[in-house]
């Protein structure tokens, strides 16, 4: 009787221990507001716990800067109006996430839809349903993608480099189905993955709009879009009445409207009803000695009497660094894809260094890369949980270079290094795994003893294990 409650007593407190170390807890979305269910009037949007919100600003920092190309300032000098929506193969009333709160989902679908026609020639609508019904088969970790949650642009990424293709809508199940009341029905297996358009690459990049001169955010913005790339642009409410101050601009004003969205700025942040959306601009129009200057905007909220194209127009004039407490009120980001790779970029890396070691020791690696063209180059590595060492260099062609790195928490890493050029020409990826074991501190006599109670030590040896 005493083993046998003893047992008990060592379960109970090893599933304590366990459920607190998975965070069982949802880490993505609280709740999904309906608005207006007799008009199907979802305007869904996402809300992430603290601890994913931070996460999230955290890989947004981390992230690589978007390229901002020097010959493109005096044509934008130039430009008051400039539209990359034409790139889009897109539905104006399709476009709509319903009760689906994945609105990150469908602009960088957009952006990965203008890249593909901007690189191929291609115009083709791509599926939004791919990523809600496969994301958990493809992605782990902290990148874990579920059906109808919340996500980042470094989420899309991720599972993109897992899949290496996108695939059309017009795929058999790939057209979007999750967004009625009843969700999550489409399973992966249904979705035809023939045909598809290979991904070399993707990553996302961070535009500097934040604490930057007004001028300068603004500039940065359009450079990406005169390079044809679609702004991956995040809003955060602070509180419920703002959110919906949104939704009834969305659906009472009609699309030559231009929206102030400083009106949030200041406002205190209300943790239980704050809420985020994203959206991607895809032009602007800024005329020389007019207040009239607003960037266009696509939402996925589908269309309306006054919005037949899903389009919103927002001003520029803006404060790109505004803050509720500690929290950024917006984002902008772009996708870097590759559907071919570049023959003038230099070769795919060599990485050179241990494979395994322990947790908050610091390891060397070595790194060299090849330009056939005999361009000096710059090195750069993502060392697999969220920091990366920014570009090194330069260096010549076939120079090796040395960076160091610790990993905080034990674990298995993909770490990924990669070379540019000076021409900004960049190559495909080399991977190294690295893995920082756990420590077993079980010692053998409970191991003997626990061996009595055959589920409890298999539920121990999973965990051990894992």
């Amino acid at each position: 009787m005493k083993k046998k409650l003893l047992a008990i007593c060592i379960l109970g407190m090893f599933l304590l221990v366990s459920l607190s170390a998975s965070g069982l807890k949802s880490t993505t979305n609280k709740e999904t507001t309906i608005i207006n269910d007799n008009n199907n009037e979802y305007f869904s949007v996402m809300r992430p716990t603290i601890e994913t919100l931070n996460r999230w600003e955290e890989e947004y920092n981390n992230a690589e800067k978007a390229f901002i190309n020097p010959d493109l300032v005096e044509e934008i000098q130039t430009t008051d109006s400039y539209s990359i929506l034409d790139f889009l193969d897109y539905i104006p009333e399709e476009n709509n996430q319903g009760a689906c709160p994945n609105c990150w989902a469908w602009p960088a679908t957009s952006a990965l839809g203008i890249a593909l026609n901007v690189q191929k020639g291609i115009k083709d609508r791509l599926s939004v349903q791919f990523i809600n019904s496969c994301g958990e088969e493809y992605t782990s970790g902290m990148y874990k993608i579920k059906c109808c949650e919340g996500g980042n642009l470094e989420m899309f990424a991720a599972f993109y480099r897992a899949t290496d293709m996108a695939i059309p809508w017009s795929n058999t199940n790939a057209y979007w189905q999750d967004g009625g009341l009843i969700k999550c029905k489409t399973t992966c297996n249904s979705i035809s993955k023939t045909p598809n358009y290979p991904i070399y690459d993707i990553r996302a990049k961070t535009i500097s709009s934040r604490n930057v001169p007004e001028e300068e955010a603004i500039a940065n913005i359009k450079n990406v879009l005169h390079q044809n790339k679609g702004v991956y642009f995040t809003v955060f409410y602070p509180d419920l009445k703002n959110l919906n101050d949104f939704r009834d601009f969305w659906r009472n004003q009609n699309e030559e409207y231009v929206y102030d969205l400083d009106y949030y700025c200041g406002h205190p942040w209300n943790e239980d009803e704050a809420a985020g959306h994203a959206m991607l601009i895809v032009g602007y129009n800024d005329d020389e000695g007019t207040n009239n200057d607003y960037w266009i905007i696509l939402n996925s909220w589908g269309t309306n009497s006054g919005r037949p194209n899903g389009l919103l127009r927002v001003d520029m004039h803006m404060n790109y660094g505004c803050k509720y407490s500690n929290y950024y009120a917006f984002g902008t980001q772009t996708l870097d894809v590759s559907f071919d790779p570049n023959a003038e970029a230099p070769e795919p890396p060599s990485i050179t260094g241990p494979t395994s070691g322990n947790a908050n020791t610091e390891y060397t690696y070595t790194i060299s890369a090849i330009d056939n063209q005999g361009d000096d180059v710059y090195l750069y590595v993502d060392w697999g949980d969220g920091s990366n060492s920014g570009w090194l260099g330069t260096y010549g062609s076939g120079d090796t270079a040395q960076t160091s790195h610790s990993w905080s928490s034990s674990g298995t890493y993909t770490v990924k290094a990669k070379a540019k050029d000076t021409n900004n020409k960049e190559s495909l990826w080399t991977m190294l795994e690295v893995s920082m074991p756990r420590k077993r501190l079980i010692n053998m006599p409970f191991i003997e003893f626990i061996k009595q109670f055959d589920i409890i030590y298999r539920l121990i040896l999973q965990r051990i294990q894992a």
